[in-house]
């Protein structure tokens, strides 16, 4: 007869018999063909945050977590509604488990902080400030989605800015090998004039009157960041442009986007993907270099606290409601 403590450690903290026994067969295989089996698995999983336990597989067997454990992070491919939750999810890992994080989808939304209790204002950092705070990230892919367009969203010439100037130092960055920058239309692309904060046109005609002026024209896209990531990489990096139509649709933009002229609202149809490929043998990791003062500035802050202290004195502020409204 077993006791009660006995029936309790034969079935908690390890798989019963008849689940070990089922893998019997599986075991047999050569340990390269197996491993093979947990990338494909694995790479096949879709987790969403905070919900990225491990996998109920790894009960299975001891053996089986020992030999598939490492392929968890390497494979699955993590889902994050906007950056606080991603800073959420990457200070709370170890430094190990950092490093082997390949597929990483998140919408960049931005990231304002107080300096300290007594700031009277506070400082608007965006997703592409936030990479260098994260040595050792070496991802494969990263999915971004612009927070900036949409119908959801306020649109405006700050957040035109925004999502343009992204790119630009989206493209000096560490951090992945491929990144995809999704803009829900394509009217970051028009040139910008601001008259005052909360303003702006879409026109290219100056009014003396007002005393606003001719906005600077945007460069040829994507030829120019291509030029700009083959300056930086070699001829092996690239950077396209896709319009997105019907949801299966992906229209390459190979040659010059032309420049919209007319008011906001006359853009063309479709999602604009921007496709980041580093080069063939960049080195990608992230070095927790800031890429201008912005980076800087945040990266000196995360050096006189956590970011458990941060939230914990309030100095994050919310931004998913309007992003907009905080550039």
């Amino acid at each position: 007869m077993v006791s009660k403590k006995r029936r309790s450690s034969a079935t908690v903290g390890q798989a019963p018999i008849h689940m070990s026994q089922a893998f019997t067969h599986f075991f047999r295989l050569p340990l390269e063909l197996r491993q093979q089996v947990y990338r494909s698995y694995f790479s096949t999983l879709n987790l969403t945050y905070p919900h990225m336990g491990f996998s109920p597989l790894f009960l299975s067997s001891r053996q089986l977590y020992s030999e598939a454990s490492p392929f968890y992070w390497e494979n699955a491919k993590l889902n994050f509604k906007g950056t606080k939750q991603l800073v959420d999810f990457l200070t709370s890992i170890n430094h190990e488990t950092l490093c082997k994080l390949r597929h990483i989808a998140v919408r960049g939304f931005p990231f304002p902080l107080y300096r300290d209790t007594e700031a009277f204002g506070y400082t608007t950092y965006n997703f592409e400030h936030v990479l260098p705070l994260f040595p050792g990230l070496q991802l494969s892919t990263l999915w971004l989605g612009d927070p900036f367009h949409g119908k959801w969203s306020a649109e405006d010439g700050w957040g035109h800015n925004a999502a343009y100037s992204a790119v630009d130092e989206l493209i000096k960055s560490q951090g992945f090998k491929e990144l995809t920058y999704v803009v829900e239309n394509d009217r970051f692309l028009m040139p910008v004039r601001f008259e005052s904060h909360d303003s702006w046109s879409a026109t290219n005609t100056t009014d003396s009157t007002s005393g606003t002026h001719e906005p600077e024209p945007r460069h040829p896209q994507p030829s120019t960041w291509d030029s700009m990531m083959k300056e930086r990489d070699g001829p092996s990096a690239s950077v396209k442009m896709y319009r997105l139509l019907d949801g299966n649709r992906r229209i390459p933009l190979e040659t010059e986007f032309e420049t919209i002229k007319e008011a906001i609202g006359k853009g063309d149809e479709g999602q604009i993907e921007v496709s980041i490929k580093r080069g063939t043998n960049a080195d990608h990791v992230q070095k927790g270099e800031p890429v201008n003062e912005w980076a800087e500035g945040l990266l000196d802050l995360f050096k006189d606290l956590s970011w458990k202290e941060i939230k914990e004195k309030e100095l994050y502020v919310e931004a998913e409601a309007c992003p907009t409204a905080h550039l």
